[in-house]
């Protein structure tokens, strides 16, 4: 499948110059200059990644559009674009469920790695259906909408991106490592006991569904596949 970017910098020069380079290179890529705009084509079309900037009109307009694209979709890979590398910025960034932080400036071509990569990361899910249903445990990811015995169930971000994994790796056993790259970004600056933490709280929010993600001492964690 072609993958499709959406681009979020109010340079049009710069982004210009990376359309064009990332279209060569055979990605599509979709350029807003601001958040109204972003909001706009991203509640249109599906995208399969978003560059931001951090730094537009207003200091810190991406982090907003970060947060609003979370709440709208919690598997989208996003990538920050911005001068500023200060390491608390990029904490702020990571928490807010970005993927990777990039600091400018840098070449067309390390930024189409970067994309490559985390779209490679993502492949699975993102060639996988937006539907799934498992253990009478339905799952949207166009809605992040989940279900249980068809009783609505209200996730966080993180629990739902959890629970994706889970159940598109059904049958099979999932590190906590892996778990961490998946959910949290392969930059994540904490330790492992975040997953075990979440896997408790996954657990207790599925009720007896729960019972269907088993525990792999001295590994992680799987989701029982179909009987």
């Amino acid at each position: 499948m072609g993958y499709r970017v959406l681009m979020v910098d109010d340079d049009s020069r710069f982004t210009t110059l990376v359309s064009e380079y990332f279209r060569k290179n055979g990605i599509a890529m979709t350029c807003a200059g601001g958040e109204k705009e972003a909001m706009r084509l991203f509640g249109e079309q599906q995208f399969d990644l978003v560059l931001l900037d951090v730094m537009m009109s207003r200091l810190n307009e991406g982090y907003d559009i970060c947060d609003e694209i979370r709440r709208q979709n919690a598997d989208i890979p996003v990538i920050f674009l911005t001068a500023r590398g200060d390491v608390r910025d990029q904490e702020l960034g990571f928490n807010l469920g970005a993927h990777d932080y990039v600091v400018k400036p840098y070449s067309e071509r390390v930024l189409l790695l970067k994309v490559k990569t985390m779209l490679d990361r993502a492949g699975g899910r993102l060639l996988s259906g937006r539907k799934i249903t498992l253990h009478g445990i339905s799952l949207d990811r166009d809605t992040h909408r989940m279900a249980v015995n068809g009783a609505e169930v209200k996730l966080a971000p993180k629990l739902f991106n959890l629970l994706s994994v889970l159940m598109e790796s059904a049958g099979r056993v999932m590190s906590r490592e892996q778990l961490l790259d998946a959910v949290w970004g392969y930059d994540f600056f904490g330790d492992t006991r975040v997953v075990d933490t979440h896997i408790n709280k996954l657990r207790k929010a599925l009720g007896e569904a729960g019972r269907h993600i088993t525990t792999v001492q001295g590994f992680g964690y799987r989701m029982e596949g179909e009987k």
